[in-house]
């Protein structure tokens, strides 16, 4: 059950007795409670103590006058989100802008009508208690994002040591994994054969998940800001068909290269890197023994579309709505056994979208899959 708000305070501030005793009594019989004080130094004194939502001013008080009074209040932090409506006989515009200019937000003009003072007494209520409210949001809002700013200050330390302490590492096994493959005796056993091949297999998974790991971490943490240049396309596909060119080899693969037009493209030389090499190690992937991985380019309107085609199973329609999207990507398995990571084609995604492109696939179960992303033509 939602407890009852407290009733809002209002403050009444006057050196005439009979004013005081009046508006006490009709703001009690508002609802409200109300606080009174006398002077200026009783008025801030009060204000303190009580830390009431609205004051009722008087201007015309001895010692500390209203003016002085309102300035006291605005130069103290615990006071000075307190709105004040000045009472005054005075009608003076000027006296009324000088008013306003030390801090209060109305006021009202003596003889005091009791709807009058009423109705704005109400509307600096609500005005109040909406500005208290927004306070309290922005305050839960602060401390939110600070304790964000924490957890990203150890994601970022988290990551910095995946990298760091995992990565050469990392390197340097798949290295040697392949390196034990390519030298084995030729009258090395079987078993000894494939255990070789199963781990260069094992090294090669780990290894492209701990990349697309670290460079979609970098991509959610913000780290990661393209620095597009002009880039020759021959060599972009040509230095990542040669990385991927060893996996396709060992399964009989063929990468076949379109690209022969010297066109310059406008990109993140890295991230476009990673869109291809992801592209390309998916085909080898899904694509069998003694099949056939294409790469492709055509001018667009002010953009080249750049085209990875395999001779794959393909891909069921019902999951190509869902391949760029993490969570919803469910990891599968290549022809022989390769395990994907679910975050290759969504950092693809992301990166494409950042060098100002897009991508798509099209896809016939039984006859394989074209992947297609666009990057824009350098000027």
């Amino acid at each position: 059950m939602n407890a009852t708000p407290p009733a809002p305070t209002i403050l009444i501030a006057d050196d005439n007795k009979t004013n005081l005793n009046v508006l006490f009594e009709y703001l009690s019989g508002q609802g409200y409670r109300v606080l009174v004080a006398e002077d200026g130094a009783g008025a801030i004194e009060q204000a303190q103590y009580g830390k009431p939502d609205l004051i009722l001013l008087d201007v015309m008080m001895p010692g500390l006058d209203g003016f002085e009074t309102c300035q006291r209040l605005k130069a103290t932090p615990a006071t000075s989100n307190i709105p004040v409506i000045f009472m005054t006989a005075i009608s003076d515009t000027s006296y009324i802008l000088r008013g306003f200019s030390v801090g209060a937000v109305d006021y009202v003009v003596k003889p005091l009508q009791r709807e009058e003072v009423n109705a704005r007494v109400r509307n600096h209520i609500s005005i109040r208690r909406l500005q208290r409210e927004l306070e309290a949001e922005i305050a839960v809002r602060q401390k939110a994002e600070e304790e964000l700013r924490e957890i990203n200050a150890g994601k970022d330390v988290f990551f910095s040591i995946l990298a760091h302490d995992l990565k050469n590492p990392m390197s340097g096994l798949l290295s040697l994994s392949e390196e034990m493959v390519a030298t084995i005796p030729k009258d090395a056993g079987q078993e000894l054969r494939e255990t070789a091949h199963d781990v260069r297999d094992v090294a090669r998974q780990v290894g492209e998940l701990l990349l697309d790991l670290l460079s979609w971490a970098q991509m959610q943490l913000g780290k990661v800001d393209p620095e597009p240049a002009r880039v020759s396309i021959i060599q972009e596909v040509k230095f990542a068909a040669t990385l991927i060119g060893v996996a396709a080899r060992a399964k009989n693969i063929t990468i076949v290269n379109d690209v022969i037009d010297p066109v310059e493209i406008h990109c993140d030389s890295r991230m476009n890197d990673t869109v291809l090499r992801n592209l390309l190690s998916n085909a080898v992937k899904f694509t069998p023994a003694g099949g056939t991985i294409r790469i492709s380019a055509q001018k667009g309107d002010g953009e080249l579309i750049i085209t990875v085609t395999d001779s794959g199973h393909g891909i069921p329609p019902e999951r190509i709505v869902s391949l760029f999207h993490l969570g919803r990507n469910k990891p599968t398995f290549g022809t022989k056994g390769e395990k994907g990571t679910g975050l290759g084609l969504p950092l693809c995604r992301e990166m494409v979208e950042k060098n100002g492109g897009r991508i798509w696939v099209e896809s016939t179960p039984g006859k394989g899959s074209s992947f297609h992303f666009t990057v824009p033509l350098a000027t």
